[in-house]
């Protein structure tokens, strides 16, 4: 009965939100915008800030800890447009929205995104894989040679475009074609030499973002 109540309750606000959807306000984008709160089961529900909200979720039941259970729980319940339950494996969605700040799902764990632009920034660890090759040695009986490998945790930077929702490493190449969406920011970032261009890629990453703002509805 009780998931029953719900259900109507959760199909009654789909209805509304989608009679709402043509008057939604889109607003421009600065550090004092609050995401929703929810599970954002792809790159679009966060893009257009409409996360699965936590009273549509069936399982995990909320808690103040809900956001760190997902680290240990397989799949996430929630009640779809229509009513019907839904499954889907934490390892499949996109991320979630906590406090009004966004997270992404990637290398395996949540991360915070505190760069949210046209060009959006964030940092993590990701585990890499190295190799190292022990010279051959030659006895009598046998030649002999292998390899062992080895990994370690690194610091990388990546970027999501929010035009494509790609998510791609934070590097020159990367950079420099987005930035040729916008001529003059682009033929500016150009006339400096190699070295520096490195150096000032987050620079120009704001300056971007400030010409091309991200509008998000509210």
């Amino acid at each position: 009965m009780r998931f029953f109540s719900i259900a109507i309750l959760i199909i009654g606000s789909f209805i509304t939100a989608i009679a709402q959807k043509d008057s939604t306000n889109l607003v421009k984008y600065d550090y004092s915008f609050s995401f929703k709160e929810g599970i954002y089961p792809d790159f679009n529900s966060f893009r257009n800030n409409d996360p699965i909200p936590l009273e549509a979720i069936i399982s995990p039941e909320y808690s103040d800890d809900f956001y760190n259970m997902l680290d240990t729980t397989k799949h996430i319940v929630y009640y779809g447009k229509f009513g019907s339950s839904i499954s889907v494996p934490v390892r499949n969605i996109w991320g979630y929205s906590k406090n009004g700040k966004p997270y992404i799902l990637w290398a395996d764990k949540f991360n915070l995104i505190p760069f949210v632009g046209q060009i959006t920034h964030f940092v993590t660890t990701v585990t890499v894989y190295y190799s190292s090759y022990q010279d051959p040695f030659y006895n009598s009986y046998q030649y002999n040679s292998y390899s062992r490998g080895y990994q370690s945790e690194e610091l990388r930077q990546f970027i999501i475009d929010m035009q494509t929702g790609k998510i791609i490493d934070y590097n020159l190449n990367n950079i420099e074609t987005i930035l040729k969406r916008d001529t003059e920011t682009y033929n500016e970032f150009m006339k400096l030499r190699k070295r520096k261009r490195s150096k000032q890629m987050f620079y120009y990453v704001k300056l971007y973002n400030e010409k091309k703002p991200l509008y998000i509805p509210e």
